[in-house]
């Protein structure tokens, strides 16, 4: 199996110079960015993103005028940005202190959950209905491991809205991201790359059974955000990639990349109310497949999602799908 490199095409502002097309392939892992800028005045700025992997610049020439000279400088930040990013990172550590304070809150009234549970009942002068103060004390123990289990949901719900929003300053107001100046020796055009970490493409497949002994799978290609221009993708992390790897263009998200009539060896439809199966098939691609989203379908009928956790060459994948939630 072959799979195909990602090529994205955005505009980017870039000034002093005037930007023409931009490609971006994504990995499993990271992306390759590569753009051909013009210098009208023989001086152009590239931005570079937060999530650029520093040493990965490079330019040549896109005509006959030589590169003079380049500089890689952290880029200037927004004020506003940079103001906004410092309330984020103070949010970030108070909720993290919230949940190291919910941690030792739960252990103590785990523990006292559990010691009222185990008393024996005594009945004493002060104590006349031992089982009445064992029950509201297990009570009131479990009541406040429930205010902790919600005050830690609440707190690591906010932790994810805080990193998102740290995610997407980083990219809308330049924190943490660098500029690449280029110098060339007059009026022209420059062709440069570089490389992102952290944002890729993912797997989704598509697995159907007919009850002939095989299963048909299909690779989709799973992009981040919203695309709106030419695509192409490899399953391949950033580190792997060979220069001579090859890309296959893809007009929209989860449109198929590959293909596959893979032997089932074993299959056990649910004994439920509700469809469901139980299949093992073994991966004769002759390479990996990568781990991923999917869903599955039995004759035709959809069963459900799945999880794929990938499989090498030559090995025997157990998929589940139907089975019910509890």
């Amino acid at each position: 199996m072959r799979f195909l490199i990602v090529a994205v095409m955005l505009f980017v502002v870039v000034s002093p110079a005037v930007a023409a097309s931009k490609n971006v392939t994504y990995f499993l892992d990271g992306t390759r960015v590569e753009g051909v800028a013009s210098a009208p005045k023989g001086y152009l700025e590239l931005p570079l993103p937060g999530n650029y992997i520093p040493g990965s610049f490079r330019v040549r020439p896109a005509g006959s005028v030589p590169v003079a000279r380049v500089d890689v400088v952290p880029a200037r930040p927004d004020s506003k940005a940079e103001k906004e990013m410092k309330d984020l990172m103070e949010r970030r550590r108070t909720l993290e202190d919230r949940l190291k304070a919910l941690d030792v809150r739960q252990e103590i009234f785990k523990a006292a959950a559990k010691s009222q549970s185990s008393k024996a009942p005594r009945k004493t002068k002060n104590n006349p209905q031992p089982l009445d103060t064992i029950r509201k004390g297990t009570d009131y123990a479990v009541t406040q491991l429930e205010e902790v289990y919600r005050g830690r949901r609440r707190a690591e719900e906010g932790l994810k809205t805080v990193d998102a929003r740290i995610e997407a300053l980083k990219k809308e107001g330049g924190i943490g991201g660098s500029v690449a100046r280029v110098w060339l020796s007059g009026k022209g055009s420059a062709s440069y790359s570089f490389l992102t970490t952290g944002t890729g493409w993912t797997p989704f497949y598509d697995f159907r059974l007919r009850g002939n002994g095989m299963v048909e799978v299909t690779v989709k290609a799973q992009l981040p955000g919203v695309q709106r221009d030419k695509v192409s993708v490899v399953a391949q992390n950033v580190v792997d990639a060979t220069p001579d790897v090859q890309a296959v263009s893809v007009s929209s998200n989860l449109a198929p990349v590959a293909r596959f009539s893979l032997p089932v060896e074993r299959e056990e439809p649910f004994r439920a109310p509700q469809s469901g199966v139980s299949f093992a098939f073994r991966n004769t691609t002759g390479e990996r497949l990568m781990a991923g989203g999917g869903a599955c379908y039995l004759n035709g009928e959809y069963l459900g999602a799945v999880r794929f956790e990938g499989s090498s060459s030559g090995e025997l994948k157990d998929v589940v799908a139907g089975r019910l939630q509890e």
